[in-house]
């Protein structure tokens, strides 16, 4: 029956092995995030436009926040100052006596909350550049290279850019047929004012420090940033009046410039211990030694480091199909402009599936933080809600795709982000709002631990994304099987949230079924202050299942809180109802109204990404149907905001093709669509849908669902539930299995898998064909 649903409610798939964007113009300064192609080294961000002659990179680091402690020394990640939790009896008891209710005395503050902040630009002038022909931008997803080639006076020259990982630099280099003319570069902080950043160059290179800000009362306020360009070429280097460097021509045919960046933002820095201060030492020193370390290798070592390191993880998984409109040989920009719902187009599909690989590479590596709201690309000082981490659906977007694309083990930065920033904080907001133990967080996080819960509940009521992060913890070990890091980091993470929740859980006491259930609850941005919302109530469940059935991985020795995890487990409510018109109701009141379109779709968290609904109800039709029912009366994702996030909630071909016909820029980033015709594209942009989806292609190649606690059968994959015929004759190398291993597997002309090859795998399993035939087994 699971098999037969998926394939009907996804119908289709996605990808190519596409490789490259490209474009013959350079990117427009106007539009920089729907232009530019975007490179990384997970801490640093760069846009090059590809300006030829004139060109201009937009520089990022991942950590250059203002707000938090850098702008008060006595900021509080918004909590309370004294507990709230004496107001949490009277919201329940009126919530349970009338159905809703109002939670507004739980609220904390903003205040400090900060943004993501664009560090300054790199330019680079080529003197004489004119009358210009046989101009091509490109960015090579495989070699992570961003390359310019053009004819100028009839003199062939090429720009080519990328972050190293390897060298922790950003790297621009420039060659030439004939000796270079005169090369001019600067940096550049054109954002800031109050107080202005510094510009100082030397010989040795050039400087760009500021601070986010100043307090004419408080000496030591204000996030430290600094840039540093060094120059690598045998021609004479001087400084002109604006501070930048000019490499004197006629000597040389190429050029390597070197472009380090830091903050002295410290994350471990964020318990009481250190007093809450985030601060670390002055960046300077490190970003130069970084650089001078760099310069002493050559650009072709550079270059095979960088490239060798980034195929590492880009060559984990392959998803190759065919191009029959041979849409390689056309820009990228025609083809995304061109590209429409109908028709569709297999390599326009796999080159933004390639393009989710690309980018979590270039934005999440060991020591950085885990890519946000933008991943870590904003080319201004205030991007569109902070570019912060939303964890009411878009964090988790940002990794539905990572397991199975073999990308889990640079997921590094998000354990480490929420060890370091959201423990400690969250631990402090779970007793103030609630008096309760273990750690919470609620709908919007900083880089400072704002954990609080903020000013409107409809949206920031929502205490259960710890519970829906704990999913994406306890993937990583289902997938990788790693004992060691999920008794020392993951499971415990797992246990505060559990702790927090067998807190919280009270008895239902308006149905008075003897269920638990959690109260004070707001389904996501959607309907009114109630209890036992659905989606709450799958993620808690899933929670607890995840402990109990992985209780001797775990290594914990606390029996008690074991049976209190299965006491809870028993009586909780599931949060899996149909309702009166055949739908799983979002509320367990029947508030659901047909045709409501909102962009969550928050009551279907267990049939995806979670498996409350999937790995529990598969067989049972009435549920089944009403998954489906709620699929139709949510609509297709256009008239509520009509972003690309929602759609990849939907899982279905027909969305992804709709989504990239409507939400997908013409440098393959996704932006936001006005509701109505004529449709209009423009920013937010926003990461997740570029992320999310390469989640939703997974979910329409492999059905891999966890087995719930009890379930004992060999555990069984499903490979090919929705293939379209419009990507016959594929394939797919390198895809995870939760359980450990990889699998490989074709599918003929209609999209049904026809042979498969499982290794690295140990644990039984069974792997099927959409039509229920064995493919292989282990």
């Amino acid at each position: 029956m699971l098999i037969h649903t998926i394939a009907v409610l996804c119908t289709s798939a996605v990808g190519t092995a596409a490789k490259q964007l490209w474009s013959t113009e350079p990117a427009d300064m106007s539009h920089v995030e729907m232009t530019a192609y975007p490179l990384g080294n997970g801490k640093q961000g760069a846009m090059p436009l590809g300006v030829a002659g004139k060109d201009i990179v937009y520089l990022n680091h991942d950590s250059l926040w203002s707000g938090g402690p850098f702008a008060n020394k006595n900021y509080v990640g918004g909590n309370p100052k004294s507990s709230l939790a004496e107001h949490l009896p009277g919201i329940r008891e009126s919530i349970f006596k009338d159905g809703t209710g109002d939670e507004s005395a739980l609220y904390g503050s903003t205040d400090n909350y900060g943004t993501y902040e664009i560090l300054g630009n790199l330019t680079v002038g080529i003197a004489g550049t004119e009358k210009v022909t046989s101009y091509r931008r490109s960015l090579d997803l495989d070699t992570a290279i961003h390359e310019v080639k053009y004819k100028s006076n009839g003199v062939d020259l090429t720009t080519i850019q990328f972050c190293s990982y390897p060298a922790k630099v950003c790297v621009y280099y420039i060659e030439s047929s004939n000796a270079l003319p005169d090369v001019t570069v600067g940096l550049q902080d054109l954002a800031r004012t109050a107080p202005a950043s510094k510009v100082s160059c030397s010989s040795a290179g050039i400087r760009l420090h500021g601070q986010t800000q100043t307090d004419p009362d408080e000496r030591d306020i204000g996030m430290l940033f600094d840039a540093h360009v060094q120059a690598v070429t045998p021609s004479k280097i001087t400084c002109n009046p604006s501070n930048e460097i000019v490499v004197s021509g006629n000597t040389a045919k190429s050029l390597l410039l070197l472009v380090g960046t830091g903050t002295n933002y410290d994350q471990t820095k964020g318990s009481s211990a250190d007093k809450y201060s985030f601060k670390g030492p002055d960046p300077y020193p490190n970003v130069l030694s970084t650089v001078q370390a760099a310069s002493k290798d050559s650009y072709e070592s550079l270059r095979k480091s960088h490239i060798t390191d980034h195929q590492s993880s880009m060559h984990k998984f392959t998803l190759d199909l065919p191009d029959p409109k041979k849409s390689a040989e056309v820009d990228t920009t025609t083809l995304i402009n061109g590209y429409s719902t109908e028709e569709g187009d297999p390599f326009v599909e796999s080159l933004i599936i390639d393009y989710a690989k690309y980018l979590f590479i270039a934005s999440s590596r060991p020591g950085s933080l885990p890519p946000n709201l933008q991943g870590n690309w904003a080319p201004n000082m205030a991007p569109p809600w902070s570019a912060d981490y939303h964890i009411n659906v878009n964090l988790q977007m940002n990794h539905w795709h990572t397991e199975m694309m073999g990308l889990g083990d640079l997921m590094g930065p998000l354990w480490d982000h929420m060890k370091n920033t959201w423990v400690p904080r969250g631990t402090e907001s779970a007793k103030l709002f609630y008096g309760a133990d273990g750690w919470v967080t609620h709908t919007n996080l900083n880089i400072f631990g704002h954990t609080a819960q903020e000013n409107d509940a409809s949206w920031s009521n929502y205490p259960v994304s710890t519970a829906w992060m704990m999913k994406h913890v306890w993937d990583r070990y289902d997938y990788s099987r790693d004992l060691e890091w999920y008794r020392s980091s993951g499971y415990p993470m797992i246990k505060g949230v559990a702790q927090y929740w067998l807190s919280m859980l009270t008895s239902d006491e308006y149905f008075k079924d003897g269920s638990l259930v959690a109260v004070p609850c707001n389904s996501p941005e959607h309907g009114p202050t109630t209890f036992a919302c659905a989606h709450w109530q799958q993620l808690i469940w899933e929670l607890f299942d995840h402990i109990i059935r992985d209780w001797e991985a775990s290594g914990d020795k606390d029996e008690s809180f074991l049976q209190s995890v299965k006491k809870a487990y028993q009586s909780i409510d599931s949060g899996v109802h149909v309702g009166s018109w055949g739908q799983i109701k979002e509320w367990k009141l029947e508030r659901d109204h047909k045709n409501d379109t909102h962009r969550h779709l928050s009551e279907l968290y267990g049939w995806y990404p979670g498996y409350a609904i999937s790995g529990v109800h598969a067989d049972n039709q009435t549920v089944i149907d009403a998954v489906t029912t709620t699929l139709y009366s949510r609509g297709n994702g256009t008239e509520d905001s009509n972003t690309g996030w929602e759609k990849f909630t939907k899982n279905s071909y027909m969305e992804l093709k709709y989504s990239i016909d409507m939400n997908f820029a013409p440098n393959g980033l996704s932006g936001s669509t006005s509701s109505t015709p004529p449709f209009d594209l423009s920013t937010p942009f926003q990461i997740d849908a570029n992320f999310g989806i390469a989640g939703a292609a997974l979910a329409m190649l492999a059905t891999d669902i966890p087995q719930a606690f009890g379930d004992t059968s060999t555990h069984r994959v499903i490979l090919g539930p929705a293939i379209p015929s419009a990507w016959g004759l594929g394939s797919v190398k390198g895809l995870k299995l939760r359980g450990g291993g990889r699998v490989a597997f074709k599918w003929d002309s209609n999209g049904k898998v026809t042979e498969a090859t499982v290794d690295g795998r140990s644990l039984p399993l069974v792997v099927f064909d959409r039509e229920g035939k064995v493919l292989a087994k282990q």
